[in-house]
């Protein structure tokens, strides 16, 4: 039997050494109007274009500065956002030409992003967890990209997982994105206790843009165009849990797809 002391001792170190219970954050964002803030911007692309039976790999590299100006917010927390991009610079290679394209003029894209990350509309054009012309352009889901994050407060290994459909605006078709994302950790960055989220999303897309001209009619544009395939992405985003802002995000993506074009024999293909 242990001596009285000795008991008491073991008491007192099974209580100092307990679990401290974890609180769950909410990681939702929080933009106020008139708020500004930067980041950098690096983009990194590898791609395959196959045409006509040629096989033509092609790398793209982009870096810009990135500002990110909060025009409004609404009851929702939906914001308005105006992303100018500055110093855009791009590096290409195509079958074993690099050519690089400097000196671009800043450029300004207008997006509404909700409270869980997601990039509801483009320019005033309604996207589904990204526009299907980026993903297959090699750009992704434009230039603001976070991981879903929860409507409710969560802990470090806390799961959940989001649906999204869109009916195609232009023409038929719809686009489907299944996404499940993690609270992996929390890390500190540029002094703050972030908050790790990842999303992996799968997507397909299978949508047609207008239509044949009706007979005796002049074709316009491309007649018609149909774009299928699939879309797989991985995005992990540091959160700022006070703030409620973003502060880092690293995201890969990879696609798969076909797009044909088919034109009248009247219709003029662009330059």
């Amino acid at each position: 039997m242990l001596p009285v002391r000795r008991l008491v001792l073991v008491a007192f170190l099974a209580v100092a050494c307990g679990a401290v219970p974890v609180q769950a954050k909410s990681l939702s964002l929080a933009f106020h109007s008139g708020d500004t803030y930067r980041y950098s911007f690096h983009s990194s692309t590898k791609q395959t274009i196959v045409a006509g039976g040629v096989t033509l790999p092609t790398d793209i590299e982009m870096t810009a500065g990135e500002t990110v100006k909060v025009n409004s917010v609404d009851s929702t927390g939906m914001a308005d956002l105006a992303l100018t991009l500055n110093n855009f610079a791009i590096k290409s290679t195509t079958g074993g030409v690099t050519n690089t394209t400097t000196g671009i003029p800043d450029t300004t894209t207008n997006i509404k992003v909700a409270a869980d990350g997601r990039v509801v509309s483009v320019d005033g054009s309604q996207v589904a967890a990204g526009n299907p012309f980026l993903a297959f352009s090699g750009v992704g889901g434009g230039f603001f990209v976070t991981a879903v994050l929860p409507s409710n407060t969560v802990k470090p290994g806390d799961t959940w997982s989001n649906d999204y459909d869109q009916a195609n605006p232009g023409g038929t078709g719809s686009i489907h994105v299944t996404s499940k994302s993690k609270y992996l950790r929390d890390e500190s960055l540029n002094g703050v206790n972030a908050a790790v989220v990842e999303t992996t999303s799968n997507g397909a897309i299978d949508i047609n843009i207008g239509a044949p001209a009706a007979a005796g009619a002049t074709p316009v544009g491309f007649g018609d165009m149909s774009i299928k395939g699939t879309v797989t992405s991985d995005v992990t985003t540091w959160i700022d849990p006070s703030g409620h802002r973003v502060l880092k995000t690293h995201s890969t993506e990879s696609n798969d797809g076909t797009m044909t074009i088919n034109l009248s024999s009247s219709t003029a293909l662009p330059g």
